[in-house]
């Protein structure tokens, strides 16, 4: 299912990063690799690679190769776009330069709105929860989320059983699941909606892949549904950047509530409030970009 020439550039992509340890100088290097195809298999261009980052051709060949069978491992599952796709989302944030997804890519061109919230959520929590999904699915709005326990689990499925539209974002690889959990509710992604996550099939899940997730997410909202958070909890890094770069919608229950003034205070920050149903359609974008601009513009 791979694209092959997207494929062929991730896996440079994922070699560099594995043999600099860091993303970030990657990416730079990734980019400006001189006179080379990138889409072409790195074993063609190796000595360049080697001139650019100093590191022997044949640490690089074999670091390349573990990476090639971790991708072909996984390409019956899973396929790759880059920004070149027309799919690929406009991130405000962090800028991710692979996405590796499994279902229904053309959901990621559609209008989609966060549904966020604490893994152990009140019964006004998900009764909040239960109306704004109805109105959003009714509305044809495609439903993003975290795949984990709690608000983001409850979202999702409501989605797909209301016949809607499900996007989950993953802390791991396509075919790792983090949780036994939320393993059902992957498998039904995999089949009636869209699972995405910015980690190669070459990456080991990690605790804080969950932190990467989340600024993932907050790249590529800019609207969110905060049901019900705790105070510092981690679904502020997504809520916080749709405040400051788009809409962050808030229950009035719980922006009232004082045992969560976090969101009580993002109300007064201007956070738009939840009253009724009808509401969350002002986090609907009405139209998604129609031009993909080049990454150097």
């Amino acid at each position: 299912m791979y694209s092959a020439s997207e494929a062929e550039s991730a896996k440079t992509f994922e070699t560099l990063a594995a043999l600099l340890g860091d993303d970030g100088k990657a990416l730079d290097v990734y980019r400006f690799i001189p006179s080379v195809d990138i889409t072409e298999p790195l074993a063609m261009y190796c000595g360049k690679v080697s001139d650019a980052t100093g590191i022997g051709e044949d640490e690089i060949l074999s670091v390349w190769r573990s990476v090639r069978s971790a991708f072909e491992r996984e390409k019956d599952i899973t396929f790759v776009i880059s920004e070149e796709s027309p799919h690929f989302p406009l991130m405000k944030g962090d800028f991710f330069p692979f996405i590796y997804l499994a279902g229904k890519e053309s959901f990621l061109s559609e209008s989609y709105v966060a549904v966020i919230g604490s893994p152990r959520p009140s019964m006004q929590a998900k009764s909040d929860t239960l109306e704004a999904v109805s109105e959003l699915v009714a509305s044809d709005a495609v439903i993003i989320s975290p795949v984990e326990p709690g608000i983001p689990a409850f979202a999702l499925q409501l989605a797909m059983r209301l016949g809607g539209k499900a996007i989950g974002v993953l802390a791991s690889p396509i075919s790792k699941c983090t949780s036994e959990a939320v393993l059902p509710l992957q498998r039904e992604l995999y089949g009636k909606g869209l699972l995405m996550t910015p980690f190669s099939p070459y990456r080991k899940t990690e605790k804080w892949f969950q932190k990467i997730r989340n600024g993932f997410l907050s790249s590529i909202v800019s609207a969110a549904l905060l049901v019900e958070e705790r105070d510092g909890g981690p679904s502020w890094t997504i809520a916080d950047s749709c405040l400051g770069n788009g809409k962050l919608m808030i229950p009035e229950s719980a922006a009232s509530n004082p045992v969560f003034s976090w969101m009580g205070k993002r109300a007064q920050d201007g956070a738009l409030i939840y009253r009724k149903p009808k509401d969350v359609c002002k986090l609907i974008e009405k139209k998604r970009r129609e031009s993909y601009p080049d990454l150097f513009s």
